[in-house]
């Protein structure tokens, strides 16, 4: 198998895992198919890729109650965006929400200053689509 068969795969993968994630109908099948597509991601793709496969991955944690796993995958979504040189300010956002929803969800004490930072990223998101796009994931942590 090649580096762009396994890029394809990595991509279908994350789209399902999206929509499984979102439908919350089978946690299971969501953690499996985003830790699939995370595991294809750091075969092929680069720290972009990693952070934003980790955030669907910290994601999916989180709406299946790993919160502690959660917090870890999210940090991790972090240092992969850390070494990026001029990431992408909707990236930015993303990843600040993922931070935060991983906190909330584990009722950690850093939630609050977390959230702030999100929601202030989300607002210097410069395309209107991406900005509405991150508010509409974070809505459900206000």
């Amino acid at each position: 198998m090649n580096d762009l068969d396994i890029r394809a795969m990595a991509a279908a993968s994350y789209n399902e895992a999206f929509e499984a994630v979102e439908s919350q109908d089978n946690p299971a099948w969501a953690l499996e198919l985003a830790a699939t597509s995370l595991n294809l991601w750091r075969r092929v793709g680069n720290e972009q890729n990693l952070s934003i496969g980790c955030w669907l991955y910290s994601r999916a944690l989180s709406k299946a109650g790993a919160h502690q796993a959660a917090i870890a995958v999210a940090n991790n979504m972090l240092s992969h965006l850390a070494a990026i040189d001029e990431p992408a300010d909707w990236l930015v956002a993303s990843a600040h929400e993922g931070w935060a929803r991983a906190l909330g969800g584990a009722m950690d004490e850093r939630f609050e200053s977390a959230l702030k930072q999100a929601l202030a990223s989300i607002d210097a998101i410069k395309e209107l689509a991406d900005r509405q796009l991150i508010q509409s994931q974070i809505s459900d942590l206000l």
